[in-house]
């Protein structure tokens, strides 16, 4: 088969053009195989929020086609409303597919076993390949019950192949087929097109910059308490903070500690931005932090690849499976994780060292073009989805 007779849906709930994590992950591996000449379409099944500022229902972006099946967001936000919006969305996105003529449907990330089960189906009755995208385990709550766990075996089970995003979660999915190709491991991929056009922005109080999500991983805590260490050792940097602060599951911790902080003045919560601004804060920053003290799924983090693809010097800690694609002191400084004192040493060493602050940038954004780009799996991506 031509690459141009491939056609590909990803099909997911994560909004396009602009997003989240989720949208940055499907759009790089969907970007390299466009360009490769397969025929690439997004259908977003069901409204989300997180399309506020999206405007066009459809259209094209970097050579991929897009969908929404209903409105982009929501109108109405309760359970009947959400119920007739996904009913509308799954009937309707059977004419957009079939319209577009897509011989594999990738289901991406964790749905309602409802979605899972009429995609199935669908795939079923029309000869289509039906693959899976996971880039985390399930949750606690999931795990922690049998007949949650059961059900959840039952939609991966439906799958032809899954895309997994680290080893780790290699190991957890392998128990849902006997086939020795059910399984393809995708690490974290970038966009290398996401800092085209941007601009550096002289800042008269440079900026070290922090972006996190709320799931609370990201140990936005232990950056906070890095960055007063820092201050407290002479360090001249501001710090941005970039994402959904308020909603944190420790919002009244990391609120008290800013409050109360002698430096309270000297940090900025620039709050959740659209995802296609988050790149010019990173590429003007002095250095970027992230300081989690773990990953429950493993893996490389979706932010860290943008960081290295900033060219800005990185500060961060040894966890999920970073140590497998970093050499510490050459692509980026790291501390254990929780070591504040290392981690405000080497803000301060950054700071300090000029040379030193441009051989890492210039480092992690060569392995970052090298490593991360889903141009270097195109071909074996492409192979796995249509065979």
């Amino acid at each position: 088969m031509k690459n141009k007779d491939n056609r590909i849906a990803v099909v997911t709930h994560a909004p396009f053009p602009n997003g989240n994590v989720s949208t940055m992950r499907y759009t790089s591996y969907m970007k390299a195989l466009a360009e490769f000449g397969v025929f690439c379409y997004v259908l977003i099944y069901c409204p989300t929020r997180m399309a506020a500022n999206i405007k066009q229902s459809s259209g094209v972006f970097e050579n991929i086609n897009f969908q929404y099946a209903t409105d982009i967001t929501w109108k109405k936000y309760n359970i009947l409303c959400k119920a007739i919006y996904l009913f509308k969305g799954l009937f309707n996105s059977v004419s957009y597919l079939n319209k577009q003529k897509i011989n594999t449907v990738i289901l991406y990330g964790d749905n309602l076993f409802i979605v899972n089960l009429f995609y199935w189906i669908y795939c079923k009755i029309t000869n289509k390949k039906f693959i899976g995208d996971r880039s985390e385990l399930p949750s606690v709550e999931i795990r922690n019950s049998k007949f949650k766990m059961f059900v959840y075996g039952m939609k991966q089970r439906m799958f032809d192949g899954m895309i997994i995003m680290t080893r780790q979660l290699m190991q957890f999915y392998r128990q849902y087929s006997k086939k020795e190709d059910f399984l393809y491991f995708l690490p974290m991929t970038i966009v290398p097109s996401r800092f085209d056009g941007i601009k550096k922005d002289i800042k008269d109080s440079p900026y070290i910059a922090v972006v996190f999500g709320t799931h609370n991983r990201d140990g936005l805590l232990e950056s906070l308490k890095s960055f007063e260490l820092y201050c407290k050792k002479g360090g001249k940097y501001n710090l941005w903070l970039i994402g959904d602060y308020k909603n944190m599951p420790n919002y009244s911790e990391l609120d008290f500690h800013i409050k109360s902080s002698e430096y309270t003045e000297r940090i900025f919560i620039l709050g959740r931005l659209a995802n296609d601004k988050v790149p010019g804060i990173l590429y003007n920053a002095s250095i970027l932090l992230t300081t989690p003290n773990s990953y429950i799924s493993g893996g490389f983090p979706t932010k860290l690849g943008e960081y290295m693809l900033s060219g800005v010097p990185i500060v961060a800690t040894k966890a999920g499976e970073l140590l497998d694609y970093i050499v510490p002191d050459m692509d980026m400084l790291m501390s254990n994780p929780g070591d504040i004192n290392n981690i405000s040493d080497n803000l301060l060493r950054v700071e300090n060292d000029f040379p030193l602050a441009k051989t890492l940038a210039d480092n992690a954004k060569k392995k970052a073009l090298r490593v991360f780009c889903a141009d270097s799996y195109v071909k074996s991506l492409l192979l796995f989805l249509t065979k």
